[in-house]
């Protein structure tokens, strides 16, 4: 999908680098999910794509989950407002995909555990893209 470039965009952002933890260098932001022993905080995000195969526009849901130990939500609850600011409304560029656009559709705070301390900040995103290969094969067979 275009994971590559949604988190190159998260990671270009400095405000929002400076809420996270860093692992090897680099903003504790990551595909899927985090490593076994990542320092909190980190953001996990997750595409997942919906439709049907012969539409040229793919719509995407991408969720971003915020993750921290603390005694305040605080520092979660600026990264999430950082990251909504970022993408919603945004467009991202990737080999796959024409013109990935995201939008901002949900967010909050959710208690999944017995520790107040643990914190788990989720947003939702939805996205819509041009689909590369079927506008190329579509080119392609309709020439021939």
């Amino acid at each position: 999908m275009f994971e590559s470039s949604l988190e190159a965009k998260l990671k270009a952002d400095a405000t929002l680098v400076g809420y996270l933890s860093s692992r090897n260098s680099s903003p504790s932001i990551f595909a899927e999910f985090a490593p076994e022993g990542v320092e909190l905080p980190y953001i996990v995000f997750r595409i997942s794509r919906s439709g049907g195969d012969d539409s040229m526009v793919q719509p995407f849901n991408v969720y971003i989950d915020i993750f921290d130990y603390s005694v305040s939500s605080k520092k979660v609850r600026s990264a999430a407002e950082r990251v909504e600011f970022i993408l919603d409304k945004t467009t991202l560029n990737h080999e796959r995909y024409d013109t990935i656009r995201m939008f901002f559709y949900n967010g909050e705070q959710i208690q999944d555990d017995e520790d107040k301390r643990k914190i788990h900040y989720n947003l939702l995103f939805e996205a819509r893209a041009g689909r590369k290969k079927w506008m190329d094969n579509k080119v392609t067979t309709e020439g021939e």
